[in-house]
């Protein structure tokens, strides 16, 4: 992991000290993982012994083993309206084989942290609803559309994640986030001023992976005071708003119901929307 100077650390103990933790939603119903099962068949034929005349030579024919043949995997089928196919190349993208161009930090409430795999590793450490967030200044943009994919491990029911953007330094954004069973909402967001302004409500949409060790990717587009969802692709939602115009963007998660609940953010791509 990288050293840190000490102008940056002394920016996020002062961030990390402001942030309050979020009251969880409510408990949702669990829903049922979906198991799918793969039957073999084996099928094998015997040659059958026959008494057959001296003067006629039997024909046994022997069985032949036909190798079973590997599969390719399907190709992803492509998402009609997924920005990401729309837009082209990005701005701008990190695959976080460094983590430079994040703040990485620890506290009582939340461990930001680089992993070997080229990885980000953001972790909940108490199930109280604490959102802990990580920001990237390395090109900010107002309007734009910004994609993380995101790994979950662990997790269940309400736990979140996701997307911040639109952020300042000064502790506010906006929250887009997605829950272990499936659902998102979205906040705007000031700590400092205790602003916990709820615009869209948790709302399931089966385009979100639900349960432990799923990948997700998710994607913002913000354009003026159009705001848009995404998930794999798929649009959950549109609506309108102007409450924040800052520039930045980054990550965030939030243990509502599992201890050490933890996602690993493993890219992020922006596009500036002229």
């Amino acid at each position: 992991m990288k050293k840190i100077s000490v102008l940056l650390i002394v920016f996020n103990l002062a961030l990390s000290g402001c942030n309050l933790p979020v009251s969880p939603a409510e408990t949702p119903v669990p829903t049922a993982d979906l198991i799918a099962t793969q039957v073999s068949i084996l099928m094998t034929s015997q040659p059958t012994s026959t008494v057959t005349p001296t003067d006629i030579v039997p024909q046994v024919e022997t069985p032949t083993q036909v190798p079973s043949a590997t599969l390719p995997a399907p190709s992803p089928t492509p998402v009609p309206g997924d920005p990401a196919l729309a837009l082209g190349t990005p701005s701008w993208q990190d695959n976080l084989d460094t983590a430079k161009n994040f703040y990485l930090y620890e506290n009582d409430n939340t461990r930001i942290e680089a992993e070997d795999d080229g990885s980000i590793a953001l972790t909940g450490r108490n199930a109280n609803g604490w959102h802990g967030w990580t920001l990237t200044y390395a090109s900010p943009a107002v309007d734009l559309y910004v994609e993380e994919v995101f790994r979950t491990r662990d997790c269940a029911g309400n736990d979140l994640y996701g997307i911040v953007f639109r952020a300042s330094k000064e502790n506010s954004a906006y929250f887009f986030g997605v829950t272990c069973d499936g659902r998102f909402n979205l906040y705007a967001r000031d700590f400092n001023n205790n602003v916990n302004a709820e615009l869209v409500s948790l709302t399931a949409d089966a385009a979100i992976r639900s349960g432990s060790n799923q990948t997700n990717r998710l994607g913002v587009m913000a354009k003026g005071n159009v705001i848009r969802l995404y998930a794999n692709g798929v649009l959950l939602k549109e609506l309108e708003d102007s409450t924040y115009t800052a520039p930045y963007f980054g990550a965030f998660v939030a243990a509502n119901q599992t201890a050490n609940f933890r996602v690993d953010l493993d890219q992020i791509s922006m596009w500036k929307l002229e």
